[in-house]
This record gives structure tokens, sequence and C-alpha cells, in this order.
């Protein structure tokens, strides 16, 4: 009888032990990764502390991927391990290696509840939607977790020097017809001592400068056939010849560097800029008043979108702690506090729309303007000759834009010299 009992009073502080997840999760190790920008830009170790004091019994190891290609991880996973259970960060070319490779875990069913599709920005959950290697169809071999979307910031004190406030608020560009556009242009340059608009025209951000413009015109920026950036449409060649137009009137500043164009727009000498969101933001911490600046689109990019980028978090498909990692996932890397933290102290974009209101601490009224630009907009294509397709572009199309080529040139030439590349997209969008 005695013994009877002792066993009965066992099995029952077992049961509690299990009920309560201290077994289930006692002794678990969960293994995260990121880079080093990913720590010091979201409150990564935070969070981990949080997921630690949530699930007692489990411990995270923190790893710094200073130096990391995706692929270099291919040859421990051969052998069936792995480093670490989940990485944080990664773009769509970064990882593109990888996912054709068909070596990440598909989180497909982590797209439920608050992670429900129709909770994210649509521009940025497209980002993360990938075609199988098998063929059978699309799936997310990871889930996008920061975005950011090309937009023009506008420097409000010379915005209203021209002419171009109302009500509290930016007067937008009225439409792509070329009289309004230019008139609208043409106020803010009267002002504008270094120009009226900055672009980067590097490598990397003249795809946003090509594309985002004939995204918010006609709904697409690919031509019909998907064989590359559209440059044959009425659309491109308008846009094509507004971006010489502004070049050769003083309109536009092009820059060749990143760090040009920023340095440029920093010094509250110019009437506006097109960049990342947060690259535009840059001008308040120098002048420490978020007021000096506002976002507006392109003609139609509250409808038709802008140009997006994003950020994924992923699992390795050895990871042998796959549903720990899928719950750090879910409650932390996905949580307002992860998401608006790096919003508030770096302007990098919720993925959530439910975090663009109640917790963000700045911009609060230019919020619905970046949100709605941002959900209708689209990634580049993950073009399989992309690298020889953006030699092709950097060679034609910039000197298109600075007036040393017309563009029906350009035109020619681009499709001439990528009429044989491969431009399959391995996403699924």
């Amino acid at each position: 009888m005695r013994k009877s009992v002792c066993v009965g009073i066992l099995v029952l502080f077992i049961g509690s032990l299990v009920f309560s997840g201290s077994i289930a999760l006692a002794q678990q190790k969960l293994r995260v990764a990121a880079p080093p920008w990913i720590y010091k830009k979201f409150p990564l170790e935070e969070v981990m502390d949080r997921f630690e004091a949530d699930h007692p019994g489990v411990t995270i190891e923190r790893i710094r991927a200073s130096k990391w290609s995706a692929p270099t991880y291919i040859a421990e996973w051969k052998t069936g391990s792995t480093s670490f259970d989940v990485f944080v960060g990664g773009s769509g070319s970064m990882l593109s290696p990888i996912i054709v490779g068909d070596w990440t875990e598909p989180l497909d069913d982590m797209l439920t509840g608050h992670m429900a599709p129709d909770k994210f920005v649509g521009g940025f959950l497209s980002a993360g939607r990938y075609q199988r290697s098998d063929g059978s169809g699309p799936y997310y071999p990871g889930i996008p977790f920061v975005g950011e979307v090309s937009i023009i910031g506008v420097n409000t004190k010379l915005m209203k020097e021209a002419g171009l406030w109302k009500d509290g608020k930016p007067v937008p560009i009225p439409s792509w017809d070329e009289g309004e556009f230019f008139d609208w242009w043409n106020k803010l340059t009267a002002v504008s001592p270094l120009g009226a608009h900055i672009q980067i025209w590097d490598r990397e951000f003249m795809q946003y400068d090509w594309c985002g413009a004939i995204q918010a015109m006609t709904g697409t920026f690919l031509e019909e056939d998907g064989r590359g950036f559209d440059t044959s449409s009425d659309a491109a060649k308008k846009w094509g010849n507004y971006l010489q137009q502004m070049y050769n009137e003083r309109i536009g500043v092009w820059t060749i560097t990143d760090a040009s164009g920023y340095s440029k727009w920093k010094t509250g000498a110019a009437g506006s800029f097109y960049a990342a969101q947060g690259h535009i933001m840059e001008l308040v911490r120098i002048t420490g008043d978020e007021s000096d600046i506002a976002y507006i689109g392109w003609p139609g990019a509250t409808e038709k979108g802008s140009i997006i980028w994003t950020h994924s978090v992923w699992m390795p498909k050895v990871c042998p702690v796959k549903e720990l990692g899928k719950a750090f996932i879910r409650e932390q890397v996905f949580s307002p506090h992860m998401q608006q933290w790096s919003f508030n102290n770096y302007g990098k974009l919720p993925v959530m729309k439910a975090y663009y209101g109640e917790g963000i601490e700045w911009f609060q009224d230019q919020m619905p303007t970046i949100l709605a630009i941002a959900n209708a907009s689209k990634p580049i294509p993950l073009f399989k000759d992309i690298d020889k397709y953006l030699d092709v572009l950097q060679e034609y199309l910039s000197q298109a834009v600075h007036g040393r080529m017309s563009i029906e040139k350009a035109f020619n030439r681009i499709q001439e010299e990528s009429k044989d590349l491969d431009f399959t997209d391995i996403r699924a969008l």
C-alpha cells in the first residue's frame, strides 16, 4: 500500500511537470545566429532573455556570424549536422543558393494566428515566397521579419517655401502628365539650393530608381514576357525621358554612390530624396526634429506600390530542435517589441500591419503613407542571370539617365545584350 502511494505521488509529480512544460523543455538548447548588424539594430539579446524566462530549462546560445555566406554551411548540412538552429537575417540574393538547393526548413505551417498571411504587409511577405525546386508549387523557405521600401522623402521646410504644403501635409505630385509633373518639380527646384530631387544610381539602387516609378505608374515593372525590367512600353519610355529631362534641367541630382546621396540629403539643401525610408530619416538625426521630413510616393504608389526588400528568419532543414526554433520565431522574432524597437531606434519597418499603430514612437503621422506603399509593393525578381543583367543595365541605363545616350538607344542596347540571359525567377511572385 505504501509503495503504491509513493508511485502514485511520483506519477502525479511527473504529470504536473509535463503539464507545466518543465520536462518538455528541460535541458534544451537553441542556437540562434545573426550577423552583428542585426544584434545592433534589433533587441535580439533581450528577446532571447525573454524566451528563456518564458521557458524555464531552455538556454539560448547567441552566435554572431561576423562574416557569413549561406552556402558555406552546406558542407556541414550534408553530414546531417548544423552549427546553428535559427538564423535571423539574409536577403533574397544571399539565401537563394541554399533555397535552390533545398537546404532550408519550409515554414509555411507558421503562417497562422497573428502570423497569418493577411496580417503581414503584403509586399514584404511576397518577398519570402519561392518556387519549390521540384516544381510542386510555392512555399516559404524563410519568413521576412524586417522590410525597407523605396519612397520619396521630402524636406518640409523647402516644400513649404515652394507652396507645396497644405493642411499640414505635403502636396503630392499630381500625376504623370508631363505638364503637371514638371510644374510640381519646378516649384521645388526654385527653392532647393542643391536640387529638387536626389537619386542614387549605383549598381544596386538603380533597380529601385527605375522599377519603382514604373510600378507606381502601371502596376508592374517587368516586360510582358517577364524577361527583365520594362524597357519597351510607353510608360518606360516616359520614365526614361523624364529622368533624363530632370537631370538635364538640374531638377535631379544623380549620385553614383550611396554615401554621396546620403551626404547630399543630410545637408538639408535638397528638396527630396528617393531612398529607403530609414535612410531618409537620417536627415532628422542631423536636425533633431522629425517634422523636418515627410513621405510621399510617385503618382499611383499608394495603390500600385513601389519596390521593397527584406531580410528573413530561417532554419536549416537538419535543425534538430525545429519546434523549439519555431516557437522562438513566433513568440519573439514576430513580437511587437522586436519589430517596433527596430523602427523606433533605426527606422527599420515592421512586417506586420498591426505594428504600424500603437507602440510606434515617431513618424506616427507618416505611417499610413509608408504602410500603404509598402503593402502594394513588390521585390525585385531573383533572376538566375540577375548579376549579368545588372551589368548590362549599369552600362546603358546609367548613361541614358545622365544624358550621355538617348533613351531609345539605351533600350535597344539593353534588349540586344540581354536576349540570351536566363530570366527564370526563383521567387513565386
